[in-house]
C-alpha cells in the first residue's frame, strides 16, 4: 500500500510546534510498527527540506513535491499561509492521503482521504471575532488590498473546515472535537469520524538539574504554566487570581513559559507583562520564552503543581505532559479537558477562582502526592504506539 503524508505545515521550522509535533512523533512511530507499506512525504516544492525524522531501518519513504506557496508568519500557527497552492494528488497513484492540516489545499477525485480534526476554535462563535481579527492584523490591515485578500483567505480558511465531509475518515485528537465538528457540519457522518487521542513523550530522569538561567532565577515554591499567549488561556486572570494565593502562601512564584509569552508583538503578551507590573508581588512572575526539553523536564519536576486555566482546548497536551512528569495539575472543567485527565486533576468549575484550589494543593502534602499517583497512572493510558496503530488502521480502512 502505497501511503502519501502532507508534511508542508512542517516546513519553516514549524516542526516542532503544534502540528509538527503531532506529526514528527506519529511518523517516528508508524516507523516502528510498519515495514510493509510505501510512505510519500509531500512537502511543498523541491526547495523545501524535507523535515529531520528518526525512522527504523527497513521504514520505506520517498519525497514527493507540490507548488511553492509564500509562508508568513502569523501568530496562530495554522492560519499561517497566504493563497496556498493546492497540492494535486491523484497523479500520485496512492491508495490513501493521510491529510494533516485541512487550511493546507489540496485537489483530489479518486484518491481516498483521511484528514486529522485538532479543534475548530478558530471559527466557534467565543473566539472567532479574536481569531479573525489577528488574521487581519497580521495581513498588513492598513492597506485596502492587503485587507481585502486577508478576509477573502479567512473565508477560504472557514469553507475548508466543510472538506472534512468530502473525507473518507476523519481522525479527530478528541472526543470534543469531534462533538463540535458535527455541530459545524450536522451532515456530515458521524461514523466515519474516529477518535484517537495523542500522547506525551516528556523524558523525566533523576539525573535533570537546573541550567544556569534556571539556577540565577532561584526558582522555589513554584507554580507552572507552559502554552501560547491568547485571551482563552486565562492568564491574565490567573495572574490576577495570584493575589489570593499570595495572601495565604506569600513566598509561592508563578513561572509562565512558552515562545509567545514574552513577545511584544503578541497582543496578549502585552496585557500579561502589564498585568503582572501592577501585582502586588511582580517579582514573584517569571516569564520564560521558550524552554529546551531539559528545562521543561526540570520545570515540571519541581513544581508545586501545573496550572491550566484556559477556557477552550482541542487536547490539551501540556496537561498530559504534566501528568506524564510527576506534577499535579490544576486545570478547569472544560472541552477535551476531562478526557485527557480523568480523575488525576482537580477539574476548577469555568466562572471560578483557581486559587481556592491551589491553595488546597500547596497546604495539602496528601492531595499533591494522591494528585501526583493518580496522574502517572493516567498518563500511562497515552502512547504515541497506540496513536500510530489506530491511525494506521484508519488509513488500511479508508484505502480499500
Amino acid at each position: 500500500m502505497k501511503i502519501g503524508i502532507d508534511l508542508r505545515s512542517l516546513e519553516n521550522g514549524a516542526q516542532n510546534r503544534g502540528i509538527g509535533r503531532f506529526a514528527t512523533r506519529l511518523i517516528e512511530n508508524l516507523s516502528k510498527i510498519d515495514s510493509q507499506n510505501e510512505y510519500i512525504f509531500f512537502t511543498s516544492s523541491r526547495r523545501a527540506k524535507l523535515p529531520v525524522f528518526e525512522l527504523k531501518d527497513g521504514f520505506k519513504s520517498n519525497p514527493a513535491h507540490g507548488q511553492a506557496s509564500i509562508a508568513r508568519n502569523i501568530k496562530y500557527i495554522r492560519i499561517a499561509f497566504i493563497g496556498p497552492k493546492p497540492l494535486s494528488i491523484d497523479r500520485f497513484k496512492l491508495n490513501v492521503f493521510l491529510h494533516l492540516d485541512s487550511f493546507q489545499p489540496i485537489k483530489y477525485k479518486k484518491t481516498p482521504v483521511v484528514s486529522i480534526l485538532y479543534d475548530l476554535i478558530p471559527f466557534l462563535d467565543n473566539y472567532k471575532d479574536i481569531y479573525q481579527y489577528v488574521h487581519l492584523a497580521s495581513n498588513n490591515i492598513g492597506h485596502r488590498i492587503g485587507h481585502r485578500r486577508a478576509k477573502q483567505r479567512w473565508k477560504q480558511m472557514e469553507t475548508s473546515v466543510h472538506d472534512y465531509e468530502k473525507a473518507a475518515r476523519v481522525i479527530s485528537i478528541s472526543e470534543h472535537s469531534k462533538r463540535d465538528l458535527i455541530k459545524f457540519i450536522p451532515t456530515i457522518s458521524a461514523d466515519k469520524i474516529i477518535t484517537i487521542p495523542l500522547a506525551a513523550d516528556i523524558t523525566i530522569s533523576q539525573s535533570v538539574t537546573a541550567d544556569d538561567k534556571i539556577k540565577k532565577l532561584g526558582l522555589k515554591n513554584f507554580l507552572f504554566y507552559i502554552g501560547g499567549a491568547d485571551p482563552r488561556k486565562g492568564l491574565v486572570a490567573l495572574v490576577k487570581d495570584m493575589e489570593n494565593v499570595w495572601a495565604s502562601h506569600p513566598d509561592t512564584m508563578l513561572v509562565l513559559a512558552g515562545k509567545e509569552i514574552t513577545d511584544p508583538k503578541v497582543p496578549e503578551a502585552v496585557r500579561l507583562k502589564e498585568a503582572i507590573e501592577a501585582s502586588k508581588r511582580p517579582q514573584q512572575v517569571i516569564r520564560f520564552g521558550f524552554v529546551s526539553d531539559d528545562e521543561l523536564a526540570w520545570l515540571y519536576k519541581n513544581a508545586l503543581a501545573f496550572i491550566f486555566p484556559s477556557s477552550y482546548e482541542g487536547f490539551g497536551l501540556p496537561v498530559l505532559e504534566a501528568m506524564q512528569a510527576g506534577c499535579p495539575v490544576i486545570a478547569y472543567n472544560n472541552s477535551s479537558i476531562p478526557e485527557v485527565a480523568g480523575d488525576a486533576a482537580i477539574l476548577v468549575q469555568d466562572g471560578e477562582l483557581m486559587s481556592p484550589s491551589i491553595n488546597k494543593m500547596i497546604s495539602s502534602h496528601a492531595l499533591r502526592n494522591d494528585m501526583i499517583n493518580k496522574g502517572l497512572q493516567q498518563a500511562q493510558k497515552f502512547t504515541w504506539e497506540k496513536t500510530a496503530r489506530a491511525a494506521l488502521k484508519v488509513l488500511e480502512e479508508a484505502a480499500k
